[in-house]
């Protein structure tokens, strides 16, 4: 190892450890070392090979010979590990060893470097310095220099010598080479001068002679002896290749200084008589050597580039000729051909002297041959230029012969072939008209030299490739092929000219037609069929052929062809057997051929036929007025303009034929097709309709007196037809005089046309019956019996529909129209003006068409909707939202608010929650009566299956009952408050009627055998009257004085299709039976209808708000669904006592109060308030120790219960929830109940100054689906911990934005008393949820006060102190509302506990979207992600998904 050099230490003798570092890298680097790595690696690669090789080798070998292998392998490959094992120890200590070595080889070299120096120095003071001695200075030469600035002592033959004499002036330099330039011309008069050389300029004593594209020379003399010979000065070549030159000269500087000595000796030769003409001669040579180097080297490289085998050198003399063959492959063709197409570029065997010059073979005409030798006469000498003008030359010859010879064979007549173009082209017009992209063009290969053809139009036609080897072959072929391209581009022109049109063409159709008569079998081939898109029957067959002399124009003939579809199976001879097999095939019939003059010159054309003088001048008109000439419009050559005009007249005028014909067969008289005045288009005239039979003859003689006319016309793709009436039976201004009206029916093909005449003569049938139903109506209005005309508003009647308009501001319309499907009158209900979004009689439209075609009476139908449209727009405010959640048994089951059936016109069943039923009787003069429609109607002590009696219903209606209808007193026997026929096992089965929503139509009438639905006829109910001509609308009300009420019950109506409204899942045996179940004998107040006028009936069904009640809710819904939801929740709240553990009912003397004790030592009392008419529930506390519990707690839950609890949608499972939170432990229940003073007092929010406001879910909502079943109840407890949601929104939110709002599980442990948040398993996990549990996590390690229950502080210091990440734009809490609630605007604060929304009193306005449960308020928007499970809580306990 050498020494480190002595820039590495340092003053002190040391070095530095960087230094060292790489020292040692470059050591481990250097011959005769090898990094451990890569020994390592190599002994690893040599082992993998190895092993490689056995794994090859062995399976050849005998089982002894593979154990031998292996042993050895396994032998030598352990000592060499262990070699390696025992140099990785020892490497483990080797740096120290290094490290020794280093220090000794420094040392080494500090001592070589001591003993060096010390022996430099000694040689220095013994050797150099003993002669290093100064010389003896020169002073004077000094002195001269230092004081003269000069030295004269120099010796004289320095300038003599080496310094040059001055030079002559200017002027002398002048006059001398003016002589000179004398000398010259008078030499080069005296001198023989070559021909080509006397392109001479003389100027400066020099004469230079130019050969243009060989060289240039410069002469002199220097003398004016006539003896003198010529001196050459300089001389270039230029001849240059810019092609493959690449700038550079194409001879050597050597070479030209030997070409100037060979003339230079040819000049000053004595038995030279002419030196210019050797000079000349010998640099001539020399150029054309040079020019054929070039072309040589050129074609050389087009060969092996660019060309390769289509040209070729067949012959190369050095400086004499270079000979080139072309076309090579059109020479193989032809025989005749001996040495083919060549060009020859030599030097002139006649005289040396000329230039190159060029032979064709075959021979050119001169001037052929001069164009092509332009090439090589100009600078830029390229052999490619050379061929590329000799093929010019050679493709417009053969062009030019085949163009005479075509013109002959092709019988073009007239028109002549143009030859054109560089390269040149043929271009052959084979049609006429015919456009440049549509002839045939022809022209050469350069390559190849054969004839290439194509149509530029139709560049991938299959006539082309023919036509082009019969030009490059025997052409026997060639008319017949142009003959067929001929055609084929016709039938081009033909698709052209159509494809805007209602058609489509085709070469060839599945066709059966006979071949020894039929006419398409004497047509020839080339013919095209047009198929009409509307008329798939009809078939226009185009004929086209060339005209005899003249082959370059086609003659058309136009057919029609009537085809239907058929099998190959059917019978020919008997058309009325068919096969049940598709018909993909056409059986032609019958075809005509059209006279196209006749149809392009028919009354729908304008005949362009002049005078001479009127094409010049124009016709002259009466007054003396010129018109403009007719200037024929000229359409390009591929539009056949008769064609277009064919096929347009054949789709306008076949449906035409067709309908006339099917309007003849149904004996409907008309005046056939006819022109319009101004040859736009045609039309037809129906003159009279057959009568109708069920019609009365006086009757429809009547309306056909009022139509004027009926118009057939053709609208596209659809036929207008105009009818024109006279006046209006109703007296209607706007429609006195014509009246058109338009119907549009679809435009059917020939073999359908019968649809349109039946469509046709069911509008007319329609407008006859509608007529007569308006004109009745008519007689009635004019009576004027009743005031109904002034109550019904006639809006339109257009003789297709009757349009009326009633109600206030006559808001609300009806339009009467016949049914042509349904062969029946229909209505249409809808609203104007300040009407709403729906007519509430929608609801009864089934029931009222039924009525109408019953009685054919329009003015009854309008009686009875205008006495009752109160009625009915109530009952339209009964909202009907869809709920899920609402049975603790059936947790996926949804119920339907209220569910409207209509029975008949005036009587209408309205079920709640599909358990309470109410049937509503509508009578006159608004007046309705409403009874439990629990309750038989055959025998009132009996309970229809399925349903439930209403406790309380006869004394909530008598609230609003008018004072002189409840006049007569209620039976002594009558009982408001029935026992209930059903066990307390299940009031809400799953199989209920009256659960799904899709399982009732509120639109569809119901079948009197439809079970307890059908009111059943009752001997005690009049129908009603029948019209009188005292009373012609008749009274669609019974006597008020009936003896139940005066309930207008009709007969049963018959069975109306798909009106049937039995619900999904019940079975047919139990809904036809109509089973009933018995009460104790009493009359039940009930089952007696109470008659309410219409503003308090409209007053029980309009949303309203009870806030300034007692005990009420501030939601906005109609009283009578506060009502029932009070029944149905007590109903609930029995259930709930009777199925949990934990309570226990107590017996009580009190009519209508629920009571139960909890465990937790607390007595319920729930009763219904009748103060506020029985529309809320009120919740009574009772603690066994008067001194443990707070009075103002009490009230606190009371008011909780009151208006979060039992309020809309009146869930069962919040009813669920509360009463598992009462069974809560003591000091967490007291926790709660603060929590709840938050909720039910909003206004101290602001008081304890709190960021976010909290309401108890009671339900579950969606925070985590998969592990909570949305919509159940939302307090789950064991023994030692309990689970409850929290809803906390964000208050004090700016203007504009969307409070943030977060619902959180709070898992409260009772053992030892920790609240936290639930597991945050990965549905729960979300940035929202992870703050909260932290802030828990860090309030339950601080809690200062262990032994107090710690909900309260919690969730009190989360309400004060919580803060979400980036809370200024992040939003949580949007997400999906809560089932079983409808939410208000997304991030609005909780308004508590089972508000219901704004609206909920209103029609809803979709059946699709569940609403959320009690307890919610406002859910939140986003809930983080669902989780799969719960798990573990941070304190232990697990939940696990239920089953819905």
């Amino acid at each position: 190892m050498s020494p480190y050099p002595l820039e590495t230490i340092t003053p002190g003798g040391g070095m530095m450890l960087e230094q060292q570092q790489q020292q040692l890298s470059q050591h481990h680097q250097q011959p005769g070392h090898i990094s451990l790595s890569v020994l390592i690696d190599m002994i690893v690669q040599r082992t993998y090979h190895e092993l490689t090789i056995l794994a090859e080798l062995l399976p050849r070998k005998t089982d002894m010979e593979r154990k031998v292998e292996i042993f050895n392998f396994s032998s030598r490959t352990r000592m060499l590990f262990i070699r390696l094992l025992a140099l990785v120890k020892w490497a483990s200590s080797a740096s120290k060893v290094d490290k020794c070595n280093n220090i000794m080889m420094f040392l080494e070299k500090q001592s070589n470097l001591f003993l060096d120096t010390a022996d430099n120095l000694a040689r220095m003071a013994r050797e150099t310095l003993v002669r290093a001695t100064l010389p003896n200075f020169h002073l004077p030469a000094a002195a001269e220099i230092l004081t003269t600035g000069g030295y004269t002592r120099l010796p004289r033959c320095i300038k003599e010598r080496i310094i040059p004499p001055p030079p002559i002036s200017l002027q002398e330099k002048k006059m001398t080479l003016l002589k000179l330039n004398q000398v010259i011309e008078q030499r080069l008069v005296s001198s023989a001068i070559p021909l080509r050389m006397r392109n001479l300029k003389v100027a400066d004593g020099t004469v230079t002679f130019t050969v243009k594209n060989e060289f240039e020379a410069q002469l002199t003399l220097l003398g004016d002896s006539a003896a003198e010979p010529w001196r050459l000065l300089s001389l270039e070549m230029l001849v240059e290749d810019r092609e493959t030159g690449q700038g550079k000269s194409l001879i050597h500087s050597l070479q030209v200084n030997y070409v100037q000595n060979l003339v230079q000796s040819r000049l000053v030769a004595k038995d030279t008589a002419k030196p210019l003409y050797d000079l000349y001669n010998v640099l001539h040579g020399m150029a054309q050597l040079l020019q054929l180097e070039v072309l040589y080297n050129q074609t050389a490289r087009l060969c092996t580039e660019r060309l390769g085998d289509y040209i070729r050198v067949e012959e190369y003399v050095l400086g004499r000729a270079l000979t080139i063959s072309y076309w090579r492959e059109l020479s193989n063709r032809d025989p005749n051909s001996d040495q083919g197409y060549r060009l020859s570029v030599q030097v002139d065997p006649q005289d040396t002297a000329k230039p190159l010059i060029v032979l064709h073979t075959p021979s050119l005409t001169s001037n052929e041959a001069e164009t092509a030798e332009k090439s090589i006469r100009t600078e830029h000498l390229s052999v490619e230029s050379l061929l590329v003008h000799t093929i010019y030359v050679r493709t417009r010859k053969r062009l030019a012969e085949l163009k005479i010879e075509l013109q002959k064979r092709l019988g073009l007549g007239d028109v002549e072939p143009m030859l054109h173009g560089s390269p040149a082209v043929l271009a052959i017009p084979i049609l006429q008209p015919c456009l440049k992209a549509e002839q045939l063009l022809i022209s050469v290969d350069t390559h190849t030299g054969i004839f290439l053809a194509h149509v530029p139009q139709y560049l991938n036609n299959p006539y082309s490739p023919l036509i082009q080897n019969s030009l490059n072959g025997d052409k026997i072929q060639l008319e017949t092929q142009v003959s067929e391209l001929r055609y084929w581009i016709t039938a081009r022109r033909i698709e052209k000219t159509i494809q805007q049109l209602p058609a489509t063409p085709y070469e060839q159709l599945p066709l059966m037609y006979d071949l020894r008569n039929h006419p398409l079998s004497k047509m020839d081939k080339h013919k095209m069929f047009i198929r009409l898109h509307k008329q798939p029957s009809s078939i226009i067959v185009v004929d086209y052929k060339y005209k005899p002399g003249r082959e370059c124009e086609i003659q058309y003939r136009y057919y029609y062809l009537l085809t239907k579809p058929c099998s190959i199976e059917d019978e020919p001879e008997d058309e009325t057997i068919v096969k049940e097999i598709p018909r993909v095939y056409m059986k032609a019939l019958n075809m005509i051929e059209f006279d196209s003059f006749l149809i392009t010159h028919g009354t729908t054309t304008k005949v362009d036929n002049q005078e001479l003088s009127e094409k010049i001048i124009g016709k002259r008109k009466v007054g003396g007025k010129v018109e403009v000439p007719i200037k024929r419009t000229k359409f390009p050559a591929y539009f056949l303009s008769d064609l277009a005009h064919v096929v347009s007249y054949a789709d306008e005028r076949i449906p035409f034929i067709a309908l006339e014909a099917q309007l003849t067969a149904k004996d409907i008289m008309h005046s056939g097709v006819c022109v319009e005045s101004t040859a736009v288009g045609l039309y037809l005239t129906i003159v009279k309709f057959p009568s109708l039979p069920e019609i009365k003859d006086f009757e429809f003689l009547e309306f056909s007196k009022l139509l004027l006319s009926a118009t057939i016309r053709r609208k596209g793709s659809s036929w207008a037809l105009e009818w024109v009436f006279l006046g209006s039976p109703l007296n209607i201004a706007s429609q006195k005089g014509r009246n058109p009206i338009y119907s549009y029916y679809e435009l059917e093909t020939v073999a359908e046309c019968e649809k349109t005449v039946k469509s046709i003569l069911d509008d007319w049938s329609s407008m006859v019956r509608l007529h007569i139903l308006v004109k009745k109506f008519q007689r009635y209005l004019e009576s004027g019996v009743t005031l109904l005309g002034s109550r019904i508003l006639i809006k339109q009647y257009n003789y297709k529909s009757l349009a009326l308009e009633y109600g206030p501001n006559s808001m609300y319309s009806v339009t009467v129209s016949w049914k042509k499907t349904e062969e029946k009158f229909g209505l249409v209900f809808g609203t104007s003006g300040q009407g709403g979004s729906t007519n509430p009689h929608v609801l009864f439209i089934n029931q009222h068409e039924i009525e109408l075609n019953k009685h054919n009476n329009l003015a009854l139908t309008c009686q009875v909707l205008l006495e009752t449209l109160a009625p009915c727009k109530s009952i339209a405010r009964l909202p009907t939202t869809i709920f899920r959640g609402m049975s603790s048994t059936n947790k996926n089951a949804i119920h339907q608010t209220f569910t409207i059936l209509p029975q008949s016109t005036t009587h209408v069943k309205i079920f709640f929650y599909g358990k309470y039923c109410m049937d509503i009787h509508m009578r006159a003069e608004g007046i309705v009566s409403i009874r439990d429609g629990a309750y038989s109607k055959f025998d009132q002590v009996k309970v229809l299956e399925e349903l439930q009696p209403i406790p309380g219903f006869k004394a909530f209606l008598s609230k609003y009952a008018d004072e002189a209808a409840m006049s007569r007193r209620a039976s002594q026997t009558e009982d408001d408050n029935p026992p209930s026929p059903f066990t307390i096992e299940d009031p809400m089965k799953p199989d209920s009627k009256f659960t799904a929503p899709g399982s009732t139509s509120s639109l569809n009438p119901v079948s009197p055998h439809s079970g307890f639905l059908q009111s059943p006829p009752s001997l005690r109910q009049p129908s009603p009257a029948v019209p009188s001509p005292a009373n012609p609308a008749g009274s669609p009300f019974s006597s008020v004085a009936s003896p139940l009420g005066g309930s207008p019950r009709s007969k049963p109506s018959p069975r109306y299709a798909g009106t049937s409204p039995k619900p999904v899942g019940a079975s047919s045996s139990s809904y036809l039976a109509a089973q009933s179940r018995t009460l104790p004998p009493r009359l039940w107040a009930g089952a007696i209808p109470t008659v309410l006028p219409a503003k308090a009936f409209d007053d029980i069904c309009k949303s309203t708000s009870v806030a300034s009640l007692a005990g009420g809710s501030n939601a906005v819904i109609c009283p009578l669904h506060r009502f029932l939801g009070c029944v149905f929740m007590r109903r609930q709240l029995q259930h709930i006592i009777k199925s949990e553990e934990f309570l226990t009912q107590i017996s009580t003397n009190e009519q209508g109060v629920i009571a139960f004790r909890v465990e937790s030592s607390l007595m319920c009392k729930v009763s219904i308030n009748a103060d506020n008419c029985f529309q809320s529930l009120h919740l009574k506390i009772m603690p066994d120790d008067q001194n443990y519990w707070q009075a103002e707690n009490t009230l606190v839950l009371q008011k909780f219960f009151d208006e979060k609890v039992v309020a809309p949608p009146y869930r069962p499972n919040a009813l669920l929830g509360f009463c598992r939170l009462l069974n809560s432990p003591t000091e967490a229940l007291k926790n709660l109940i603060q929590l709840m003073r938050f909720e039910v007092h909003p206004e101290q929010i602001a008081q304890n100054n709190l960021k976010w406001s909290i309401s108890l879910c009671l339900t579950i909502p969606p925070v985590a689906p998969n592990v909570f079943p949305v919509g159940q109840a939302g307090f789950i407890s064991n023994k030692e911990k309990f689970l409850i949601f929290m809803h906390l929104t964000r208050v004090n939110t700016p203007p504009g934005q969307d409070p943030i709002s977060v619902v959180a599980p709070i898992v409260y442990n009772t053992a030892a008393n920790n609240t936290s948040l639930a597991s945050l398993q990965r549905e729960l996990n979300g940035p929202a949820l992870n703050a909260v549990q932290q802030h828990l996590i860090r309030w339950n390690n601080s809690n200062m006060n262990p032994g107090r229950c710690s909900i309260l502080p919690a969730i009190h210091d989360l309400l004060m102190n919580l803060s979400l990440p980036n809370e200024s734009g992040f939003t949580m809490g949007q997400g999906p509302p809560p089932p079983g609630m409808v939410p208000s605007a997304m991030g609005q604060p909780p308004s508590g506990m089972g508000q219901p929304p704004s609206g909920l009193g209103q029609p809803p306005t979709g059946m699709g979207q569940a609403t959320s449960g009690p307890g919610m308020g406002q859910p939140p928007s986003s809930m983080g992600q669902p989780p799969v499970s719960m798990g573990q809580t941070s304190s232990g306990m697990g939940y696990s998904q239920r089953e819905p």
